[in-house]
């Protein structure tokens, strides 16, 4: 904001040129502040249907996440889909499950379509976490009970995940 007492200078002073030259500096001053809005506003309206349409996440957490593309946030706040990757891209959001970059909230749909593929990587790491007394679950045996929850994925989809997640293999986590 600007401060009302440079408003008052500008009426106060009997000078033309300062008074001119404080009148102009406010007005740039204005330009800025719109110009900032301006860039802030496509960030507020993301912010604001990803809150909505991720509400479950930022309340149970990250097996919570929905399927969501950034497309699918474009089409709502009517603007281009690399305006939502542009403001998405380099900025964080603080959460109770850490501090995690916003693309993170964008998640591609897996198996029949209900589950995110972030949050199916993260009951992958719970399921694998639950099990490591035990001897080590194969893929196929993770596979079996992603699909006992209700989720449909492949094997070699829960060994893709299991890669990314940068858990071995049940024979090297067997060992």
């Amino acid at each position: 904001t600007i401060s009302p007492e440079y408003q008052q200078m500008a009426e106060q002073i009997d000078d033309k040129k300062t008074k001119q030259y404080i009148k102009e500096q406010i007005s740039q001053a204005n330009q800025l502040i719109t110009q900032i809005d301006m860039r802030n506003d496509p960030l507020r309206k993301v912010a604001q249907v990803v809150l909505a349409e991720q509400s479950e996440f930022f309340l149970k957490g990250p097996k919570f996440l929905k399927p969501l593309t950034q497309k699918e946030v474009a089409e709502k706040i009517g603007v281009h889909e690399t305006t939502v990757s542009r403001i998405a891209n380099a900025k964080y959001v603080d959460t109770d499950w850490g501090i995690i970059p916003i693309k993170n909230l964008f998640s591609n749909a897996v198996g029949d379509g209900n589950q995110s593929k972030n949050s199916v990587k993260e009951i992958i790491r719970e399921i694998i976490q639950e099990h490591q007394g035990e001897k080590a679950l194969s893929d196929q045996k993770i596979t079996d009970l992603l699909v006992g929850k209700g989720i449909n994925v492949a094997r070699r989809t829960v060994a893709k995940y299991r890669k990314e997640l940068n858990i071995d293999s049940s024979f090297v986590r067997g060992s």
